[in-house]
């Protein structure tokens, strides 16, 4: 697993905003202070009525301590992660992460076998901030069915 003071692992990932484009993470993080906090998947409960709303509810104390973006990574399909994306109001620099294959989720090590409950391999959920392609601040539930610890009141108190 991705520690802190570690550099995020450059890959290939579709980032989600007002329109979908591929991108490497080295761009998207080079130069910037971003909030990265992933969720198992879109729409599931927790990540929906919980986690996702925390983070839509605390945006701009979050961008008034120098959040250049705040950014949601989910194991789900650029497609899901557009709908989903879209069903909030959000602005355009409040950008998703559909890592589809996984390849981001299995090179942070944080892959979350949710077979058990029909949804294959996903992400468990965490917080990070990220400086520069650099990991600050790193957090992960115990328990990925809450968002006890990664919501965005916790990762505003710890910057």
């Amino acid at each position: 697993m991705i520690k802190e003071g570690e550099i995020f692992p450059n890959n290939n990932i579709t980032v989600v905003g007002n329109k979908s484009q591929e991108m490497e993470t080295d761009k998207l993080f080079s130069g910037k202070k971003v909030i990265l906090f992933a969720v198992p998947g879109a729409f599931t409960p927790t990540c929906n009525n919980s986690h996702l709303p925390s983070f839509i509810e605390k945006y701009d104390e979050l961008k008034e301590k120098g959040i250049d973006n705040i950014i949601c990574l989910s194991v789900n399909d650029q497609f899901v992660s557009k709908v989903w994306r879209d069903s909030k109001s959000l602005n355009d620099d409040f950008l998703f992460l559909a890592d589809g294959n996984g390849q981001v989720t299995q090179a942070l090590g944080m892959t979350l076998d949710c077979s058990g409950f029909g949804m294959g391999k996903r992400s468990n959920r965490y917080v990070m901030i990220i400086e520069d392609k650099i990991v600050k601040k790193l957090i992960v539930e115990e328990n990925p069915g809450v968002c006890e610890l990664t919501n965005a009141n916790e990762i505003l108190n710890s910057i």
